[in-house]
């Protein structure tokens, strides 16, 4: 059997299953942004310089001759105050510990802080990359988290390019020292909260398989499963799989490995079907 140590697998460089019901708009940010963080570990994060942001952007949304001028004003400010260095595989915790964030963690901040400012806004999933569509008065804005410069796009053409790039599903960063594995799926899917949460722990997956960290992947992955279904965790089960049985661990935990992924793959199956 071909071995696949040599294959690196891309997380996202960000259907409604589950709906959460929230009196309070300001709980609902609460209950996200602590979910989120704990996708990693249990650390506590402080989130008061976010809050403390977001009642700055309300006090002054008034002061802008329209919503498309105001949401420039935020991204810019958000990604200035918080976005300060792109990693590959960053935890939400890491954009408020030291500033690193990757794509699906910045569409996470923007996407919360959309949510708490009123804005209706969608989440759209690629199979390499994240972004969101945030809706004015004046048209949709779309918000590219890694472009500190050109991230803000409020023109209806280059918003239809940006569009057709993503849904080219390409690697743009590929090393020559690697060879990365390719979806046989194409994705392009509008997710919710909970679902951007299961991708979280699904990069976190990717990040621990890569790393040779299996037990870690697969426990990742059954979280993600939890959140959302989808093909590209169905995908990345089978790779874990493979990854599990050519592995060095011990007869008895590699055979409970199996289980777990086997059970997850059958859970998985039996929900996308029933859907």
């Amino acid at each position: 059997m071909r071995s696949i140590g040599a294959i690196v697998f891309l997380g996202i460089l960000a259907m409604g299953q589950h709906v959460m019901a929230f009196d309070d708009p300001a709980s609902k940010i609460r209950y996200y942004f602590a979910a989120y963080g704990r996708t990693a570990d249990n650390s506590q994060v402080s989130y008061d310089a976010v809050e403390k942001s977001i009642a700055r952007f309300k006090a002054k949304s008034a002061s802008f001759k329209d919503e498309k001028a105001f949401l420039g004003h935020v991204f810019s400010r958000t990604h200035n105050k918080f976005l300060k260095q792109y990693k590959e595989y960053a935890t939400f915790n890491e954009l408020f510990s030291n500033g690193t964030y990757n794509c699906l963690t910045g569409t996470a901040l923007y996407a919360l802080m959309l949510e708490e400012l009123g804005f209706r806004y969608t989440i759209i999933e690629t199979n390499y990359h994240i972004f969101l569509l945030a809706e004015t008065s004046e048209g949709k804005i779309l918000f590219e988290a890694t472009d500190p410069l050109k991230g803000f796009v409020a023109d209806d053409r280059e918003i239809v390019k940006r569009i057709d790039g993503y849904k080219q599903n390409t690697v743009v960063q590929a090393r020559n020292d690697k060879t990365y594995y390719q979806f046989d799926v194409k994705l392009y899917n509008a997710i919710d909260l909970d679902e951007l949460q299961g991708l979280l722990h699904y990069n976190l997956a990717v990040e621990a398989l890569n790393n040779g960290a299996l037990e870690s992947s697969i426990a990742h992955l059954d979280k993600a499963i939890e959140k959302y279904r989808s093909p590209r965790i169905e995908e990345l089960s089978r790779i874990l799989l493979l990854s599990v049985r050519e592995s060095k661990l011990d007869a008895a935990k590699k055979e409970s490995c199996i289980r777990r992924i086997q059970m997850m793959r059958r859970d998985s199956a039996l929900a996308m079907a029933s859907n």
